[in-house]
């Protein structure tokens, strides 16, 4: 990689600069000295000895340090693909990925500018790479992957999910493209696509978003195929090409015809019957071909696509949708024999996809200008796109056309042509015609559906509140290499005596990380959109959160967001109130201010280096941890901000989710309870005595009894009677609009016989894991101070674990988090308790949380423990929440005190729980937790 004086601007000096296109006022001297339009510009910073995109910096709206955050992967390193290269390295992208699995040739050196000569019979992967490095390298890391990017397909996939947009210069029939899309949009990345002939070129833009316009929103899915009649029937079309190819072995419709009037056995009279038959038969063609097309692109789309290892050599016949053509079908019958039973039909075609014959470039010509004009308007489509400020609704100032068509040998672009022709008619060409890369998804094409499908899923375990981050002054600290405690008991007495400000006064030493330095360099963990610089939340659509380098994320609490960069969903805790940066709130009995929307110093030390602690025992445990720590931000005081002595930060972790046990899930069963079963009060009733073994009939609540340390009753074996829940339209607004669709599939197979196991295995897991954290001898957070009694242990200090690509690494519901205030037994400081007669022991505090903690709020107790208010459930159906706070109780005591599970988890359970789960979490999409 080629090194320059450049290459630590964008990291110091140049962090988030964009010259703003700013004029002069009429009146000023710079705007009488000339009326040209460069000279009322405000003139760029004094340029810096060395710096190679000088040039790209001064650009009105470029961002260069965004450019330098961009991870490029361009398949195919032919003519097309090299030129993106050149072009990308010459801009100075963070990485460029080429992939190929092509030869150099001697015809490919008139288009191919990175080759000479002497690189034919090399790979164009590597020739590419030792090009680009020799030559044009500026400060990009070059990758080439020499694959067959079809029969590699996982390869492919693995490379997109590391990168920030794909170019798309492989020509291997509509079906390739097909997949480059769907994949694109599962992982929301931006496509350019090109293609060049003779004298002619066309770019293709789409930005991967979910509701934005894709490749196939136009040229709906069905015409990949072209499976309708007139394609089967017309001259040259498939009965014709089937006909040809099994001469002398299968007859054609005439034969037939032919045959059935003239054998002496049939003697069919040649009319109107005859011909509905031979019609029913080709129907049924048309059928098959129409089911396999259905079978084949579910398989592509987003949500599947990036499960495939290969689209090569898949035995996907034996899948066909036999609900569409029957399961008696012989067409069914003759797939399974073509597909299992022929050994030459199955391994015949090497493709899983199929590939439309094109024309060879020997036939249509190639050569050095449309390939590089391809080229430098995909590269220059997507820069456009990458900088241009967001405005409302996400909608860019400038559109980017969604798709260019220029001819060389014409001097015009497609659009001019056809705006010639339409004058020759007397009409013009209508500007809101024209398709635009972000014009709104097609509702018909079935990628998009199920990208939204995905998102909408998702939306339940992350969010769905939108909020803007920006980058600001400070600094960016990644985990140190090792810690250690303080002894500064005098420090943590005076949080606790504080005259003006009420600080976090944990009773335990602070960990202090060693050798903490500002980081200059990113780690893998770290994605360069989080590093560069700190984020924080701003008001949407202000200057800040419009400008290129803001991203956009979901709101986690008050002050907190989540983030989704390259696939992967990370936590920023402590990075903003809500949009109002840091303001101060009256808190404390003697009206002290407490900073909100931030972590401190200390406590954002304390959660880093005790999520570590905590993940590594629950791993043990086989359990999970949703966050994983990366480092902290230090914001850089503003004058405006009050009490600026006070040091601001932001703990920074990969995360697992963010919906709630306490809030959000067990809130939305409890919601969810009259909509899918009926009362069933005398079982419930017989049920619940029986199991707390007592035979008195009035029914304490679960917390009642659970204060009286009586035992609580396992109900998983009662047999519910179920009903369906009623359609979204009936329970609006309960249910939001976007998660209508997902609701209305979901009551249709959603198995409401499973709710007692599923609260069974959330108690337990709630078990489980404080148990864990006991044994290694970590408290969770519990101590009293200023502001109250704080204890971290309760229900809402678990996330509920997605189904789509959140899950940790264990086969769990739940996930622990939340550790800015635990400590260990080692770092425990008894001196710094303040007087309580129940809190007095590092012993005591741990028996707190496993009794007042924990179990009473899974028992339903609103007072227990701070950050839970615990939801109801309707009068109808109080019993059915007592059996579930019951259940939940019995599991969670019975995995804390490490008795055999008898309920345990299965994989038709966990499927089964998560239709459960989902309708639960669309009833509380509103709540904030």
């Amino acid at each position: 990689m080629a090194e320059a004086a450049h290459t630590e601007l964008t990291t110091t000096r140049y962090r988030g600069f964009v010259r703003k296109d700013e004029e002069w006022p009429e009146d000023s001297e710079q705007y009488k000295a000339g009326c040209d339009i460069e000279n009322r510009k405000r003139p760029p910073p004094d340029e810096v000895p060395g710096d190679v995109f000088d040039r790209q910096r001064v650009i009105p709206g470029f961002d260069q340090g965004l450019m330098e955050r961009q991870d490029c992967l361009v398949l195919g390193a032919g003519g097309i693909g090299q030129n993106v290269a050149l072009t990308l390295a010459r801009l100075g992208v963070r990485r460029i990925t080429l992939v190929d699995n092509d030869l150099y040739v001697a015809s490919n050196l008139t288009r191919q500018c990175l080759g000479s000569i002497r690189d034919v019979g090399k790979r164009k992967v590597d020739v590419a790479k030792a090009g680009l490095e020799s030559s044009h390298n500026l400060r990009s890391e070059i990758v080439a992957v020499h694959c067959d990017a079809i029969l590699e397909w996982g390869t492919v996939v693995e490379l997109a999910q590391q990168s920030t947009v794909v170019f798309n210069a492989i020509d291997s029939g509509v079906m390739w493209d097909f997949c480059v899309n769907s994949l694109c949009k599962e992982l929301g990345l931006p496509l350019c696509a090109g293609q060049s002939f003779g004298w002619k070129f066309m770019t293709e833009l789409y930005t991967g978003k979910v509701d934005e316009v894709c490749a196939f929103c136009y040229d709906s899915v069905s015409s990949t195929f072209a499976t309708n009649e007139k394609a089967i029937t017309r001259p040259g079309g498939v009965l014709d090409r089937l006909q040809v190819s099994c001469a002398g072995s299968c007859a054609g419709v005439e034969e037939v015809r032919r045959f059935l009037t003239s054998d002496r056995q049939f003697r069919c009279h040649e009319g109107q019957l005859l011909n509905e038959i031979l019609a029913g038969a080709l129907q049924s063609v048309l059928q098959f071909l129409q089911a396999f097309q259905q079978d084949m692109v579910t398989r592509l789309l987003p949500g599947q696509i990036s499960k495939l290892h290969s689209l090569g050599r898949h035995g996907f016949g034996r899948h066909v949708n036999r609900r569409v053509v029957g399961e008696g079908s012989i067409v069914v019958q003759m797939l399974s024999i073509g597909m299992e039973g022929n050994n030459h039909m199955k391994h015949a075609a090497p493709w899983f996809i199929p590939q439309p014959k094109h024309a060879e470039t020997r036939f249509v010509g190639s050569w050095v200008c449309p390939c590089l004009s391809c080229a430098v308007t995909m590269v220059s489509q997507w820069s456009g796109l990458l900088t241009a400020p967001q405005v409302e609704e996400g909608v860019p100032e400038t559109l980017m056309p969604q798709s260019i068509t220029f001819n060389l040998d014409a001097g015009m672009t497609g659009e001019e042509q056809l705006g010639y022709e339409l004058g020759v008619l007397g009409m013009t060409l209508d500007r809101q015609e024209r398709r635009f890369c972000r014009d709104a998804s097609a509702g018909s094409c079935r990628v998009c559906a199920a990208a939204r499908r995905r998102r909408t899923e998702e939306a339940l375990f992350v969010g769905a509140k939108e909020v803007a981050l920006a980058p600001v002054q400070g600094e960016v600290y990644q985990l140190p290499q090792s810690w250690s405690c303080s002894s500064d008991l005098s420090e943590l007495l005076a949080r606790r005596s504080h005259p003006t400000v009420a600080v976090p006064a944990l009773p335990a030493w602070d960990w202090r990380p060693e050798n903490l330095v500002p980081s200059r360099k990113p780690t893998e963990e770290w994605p360069l959109e989080l590093w560069t610089m700190p984020l924080m939340k701003v008001p949407q659509r202000s200057s800040s959160s419009t400008a290129p380098s803001a991203l956009r994320g979901l709101a986690s609490g008050v002050r907190s967001a989540l983030v989704k960069v390259k696939g992967q969903w990370f936590r920023l805790k402590g990075c903003g109130n809500r949009d109002e940066g840091f303001p101060m709130a009256k808190v404390g009995n003697k009206g002290e201010a407490s900073i909100r929307g931030s972590c401190f110093k200390h406590t954002a030390y304390t959660e880093v280096r005790m999520n570590d602690l905590v993940a590594e025992v629950l791993q043990k445990a086989g359990l999970d941890c949703a966050n994983q720590s990366l480092g902290c931000y230090w914001y850089r005081p503003e004058p405006s901000w009050p009490l600026p002595e006070i040091d601001r930060y932001c703990g920074v972790f990969q995360t697992s989710g963010n919906a709630r046990l306490g809030d959000h899930l067990i809130g939305g069963i409890l919601a969810l309870l009259p909509h899918v079963l009926e009362p069933m009060e005398k079982e419930l009733t017989q049920c619940i005595l029986r199991g707390r073994g007592s035979d008195e009939s009035e029914l304490l609540e679960t917390c009642d009894l659970v204060s009286c340390a009586l035992p609580t009753a396992d109900c998983v074996d009662v047999a519910l009677d179920g009903r369906q829940p009623p359609s979204s339209s009936e329970l609006e607004p309960a249910v939001p609009q976007a998660f209508q669709g997902l609701w209305d599939d979901l009551r249709e197979k959603v198995e409401a016989s499973s709710l007692l196991w599923l609260a069974w295995r959330l108690g337990w897991e709630c078990g489980e894991t404080l148990r864990a954290l006991h044994d290694a001898e970590i408290s969770w957070g519990t101590y009293a101070d200023s502001m109250g009694i704080h204890c971290n242990a309760h229900i809402n200090n678990f996330v509920v674990k997605g189904p789509c690509g959140l899950s940790g690494g264990a086969k769990t519901f739940l996930a622990a988090l939340d550790f800015d205030m635990a400590f260990t037994r080692q770092n425990f400081v008894p001196e710094a308790l303040s007087q309580s007669s129940f809190l007095d022991s590092f012993d005591a505090i741990l028996a707190f949380e496993e009794s007042m903690g924990m179990k009473m709020v899974l028992a339903g107790s609103d007072f227990a423990s701070t950050g839970v208010a615990n939801a109801k459930a309707p009068e109808s159906h109080r019993l059915m929440e007592m059996a579930l706070r019951d259940t939940m109780v019995a599991a969670y005591t019975a995995a804390l005190e490490k008795q055999t599970d008898p309920h345990p988890l299965t994989e038709e359970r966990q499927r089964v729980s998560y239709d459960l789960i989902k309708l639960a979490l669309c009833l509380t999409t509103h709540v904030e937790g």
